[in-house]
């Protein structure tokens, strides 16, 4: 009986025990799992619980097929509105996806109001190179949005001769 009483108060440590994670910034240390609260040695973020990770990654080619699914899908660029509109002379701003809705995520978390009515739409967001969106698709599911995706890799992987054919017809590259 004694031996019955240890093996289930050790299920019991095992199932109460929280893993926490970085909260998503599209680095290496996304993956890496904690014990305990804190900040990422790695990254300075927050760690999360791993539970409060709801968001899923999406490819482009995915992303291709989903957008031919679902014309309401509604496309979340997070980049800086001249990375949005190709104007940046800091960084190289590749293109953009026509009809996206372009909120810098360092103003997401005051604008998410706009937003308000695709709480429950399917939502991909992305970026230039897949750090920020995965930070602004956690912060959409940490408000109530229900289907949010983060597009890996970023824009920044696009080329004119890249192959789906949504690129072709829905994505508008930028020239210099």
């Amino acid at each position: 009986m004694k031996t019955l009483i240890i093996v289930f108060a050790i299920f019991l440590c095992h199932q109460n025990k929280d893993e926490y994670v970085c909260s998503p910034c599209g680095y290496d240390c996304d993956k890496e799992v904690h014990s305990g609260p804190g900040k990422c040695s790695s990254c300075g973020m927050e760690l999360v619980k791993k539970s409060s990770i709801k968001f899923k990654d999406t490819d482009l080619e995915e992303m291709c097929n989903r957008m031919k699914a679902n014309p309401k899908i509604v496309l979340l660029d997070v980049r800086s509105l001249e990375e949005f509109k190709g104007t940046s002379h800091d960084v190289p701003t590749i293109g953009h996806f026509k009809n996206a809705i372009n909120i810098n995520v360092q103003e997401l978390e005051k604008r998410v109001g706009e937003l308000s009515k695709y709480k429950n739409s399917e939502v991909i967001v992305y970026c230039s190179h897949s750090h920020r969106s995965p930070r602004a698709s956690y912060f959409l599911v940490t408000q109530g949005f229900t289907n949010v995706k983060n597009m890996t890799g970023g824009v920044s992987t696009f080329t004119p001769s890249s192959n789906p054919d949504c690129l072709k017809t829905e994505f508008v590259f930028h020239t210099r």
